[in-house]
């Protein structure tokens, strides 16, 4: 994928990974490629099984996700991604010795490797000295499943920091650090679909509050 970016084309399902906030995370961008201006283009594909945009929360977590792309991305291509701490974070055995069939292929590719960690080495130099750049510009695209039809297309203006903060608060709860948050009011028909609805604090809470507060309102 990296020679085909490096050539300008383009590329479909990229993966990327980092740490962030201490933990490992993973992704995988749609689509990669540059635009007529020459910028590197993240797009990613959203279906909708109905012919209509979603609702304002729903947008607003695509955004975080590709926002989180870019994050990830940019990070490998400027030298933030070190082999060690994948090592760790995925409890890999970096001096594993490698097979012989891996070792003549990498001869074959021009390179010289031993163990895993030579491997891991290599990809991180590779991915910093690719002399790809950052990611310029993200796209949103809304189809519909029923034709293919093109619905929407936004285009979302990256804030590092606020996406940053959003991450730490989100992982937040994965650490323990905090209690959960339900959805917000105009996402709530999903709570019919959790398979926790029955013991949703949350949905239990909202539920007392509209039942007390239309108790208030018959009395008054």
């Amino acid at each position: 994928m990296i020679p085909v970016l490096q050539g300008g084309g383009r590329v479909r399902e990229f993966p990327v990974f980092r740490e962030l906030d201490g933990v490992y995370v993973v992704g995988v961008i749609d689509e990669l490629g540059y635009s007529s201006k020459g910028e590197l283009e993240l797009r990613e594909l959203k279906t909708r099984a109905t012919p209509t945009l979603p609702g304002s929360a729903q947008r607003r977590s695509h955004e975080i996700q590709v926002s989180i792309y870019k994050i990830l991305f940019d990070g490998m291509v400027s030298g933030v991604l070190q082999a060690d701490v994948l090592i760790q974070h995925l409890k890999l055995r970096p001096e594993q010795e490698l097979g012989p069939q891996v070792k003549e292929h990498a001869m074959k590719c021009g390179l010289t490797v031993s163990t895993f960690r030579d491997v891991m080495e290599l990809t991180c130099l590779n991915l910093t000295y690719s002399d790809l750049p950052m990611i310029d510009s993200l796209k949103l695209e809304y189809c519909f499943q029923g034709d293919g039809s093109l619905l929407g297309c936004d285009e979302v203006t990256f804030q590092k920091e606020k996406v940053l903060d959003q991450v730490t608060f989100y992982l937040s709860y994965w650490k323990g650090l905090r209690d959960f948050q339900g959805v917000d009011i105009e996402d709530a028909w999903k709570c019919r679909m959790c398979d926790y609805s029955s013991i949703c604090e949350w949905r239990a809470q909202k539920t007392k509050n509209i039942a007390f507060r239309t108790f208030n309102k018959r009395f008054k």
